[in-house]
């Protein structure tokens, strides 16, 4: 990993870990078995750039399916059992805890993605077929009220199983579900920009004290942290997309509704 650029970055205290939460059971993420995910990995990262060991605290939660799961459970961190967790998407989901928790900048976006890469769907356009989407996702909700066909399916399997079997001429997919699929490597769009409205930052999360919460932008910063963040997204096999400009709200959910 590129670190030589974070020799000397101050930290809270170098002699003590960085106790970072993780689901038991959540890949791409994290997966106790052989302490693995990209989760994982950043953590890792975060850690030696700040100087500390790294102390994985394990969850026995379900892991979330969708971007809409609200089951992200920040109990450990509030009460101190751990510093962090990752991948969190965004100010809502933290909404409930009463300021009591803090987001670290955005360090990578993820987004509803298009597949195949050869489809001719674009947001906003006319399109000749069905467009394949999870029930009662974010993206389902979306194409339906701004009256584009499509397809419900149970899965992330079961939607990519419709564009194979032409039930569905193009699909979208949670992007970091396209990682936990066992088929070769699935085509998708690199050119694909999805509206505001189907896609999140996601960010570390701590407690509100302001100290961890500083050092951890500071890495996140770096050039050659981002450089490594890429790499890991692409190990994953998790779209590798930068932070976006702007991201999900309602007002940009009724304006993909088209209204």
């Amino acid at each position: 990993m590129a670190l030589a650029a974070l020799a000397c970055l101050p930290t809270l205290a170098a002699e003590e870990a960085l106790s970072v939460c993780f689901a038991e059971n959540d890949p791409p993420r994290s997966e106790r078995v052989d302490s693995r995910g990209f989760d994982i990995d950043v953590a890792r990262l975060l850690a030696g750039a700040l100087g500390r060991p790294l102390r994985l605290v394990w969850m026995a939660e379900q892991g979330q399916t969708d971007i809409e799961s609200s089951d992200m459970d920040f109990r450990p961190v509030v009460a101190g059992q751990c510093d962090m967790q990752l991948s969190v998407p965004g100010q809502e989901a933290i909404a409930p805890w009463g300021g009591r928790l803090a987001l670290s900048e955005p360090y990578y976006g993820a987004a509803f993605e298009l597949v195949p890469e050869n489809s001719s769907f674009s947001w906003g356009e006319p399109f000749d077929g069905r467009i394949a989407v999870r029930s009662n996702s974010v993206a389902h909700v979306a194409v339906d009220a701004a009256g584009i066909p499509w397809t419900m399916q149970a899965s992330t399997a079961a939607i990519v199983s419709a564009v194979a079997t032409g039930a569905a001429k193009a699909a979208l997919v949670w992007g970091p579900n396209l990682a936990l699929l066992d088929a070769k490597p699935l085509e998708r769009s690199e050119s694909f920009q999805p509206p505001e409205a189907l896609r999140w930052n996601l960010h570390a999360v701590t407690r509100q004290n302001g100290a961890l919460l500083a050092e951890a932008n500071q890495v996140f910063q770096q050039p050659a942290v981002k450089r490594d963040i890429k790499r890991l997204l692409n190990r994953h096999r998790l779209p590798p997309r930068a932070p976006f400009a702007t991201v999900h709200s309602r007002a940009a959910l009724r304006r993909a509704r088209g209204r």
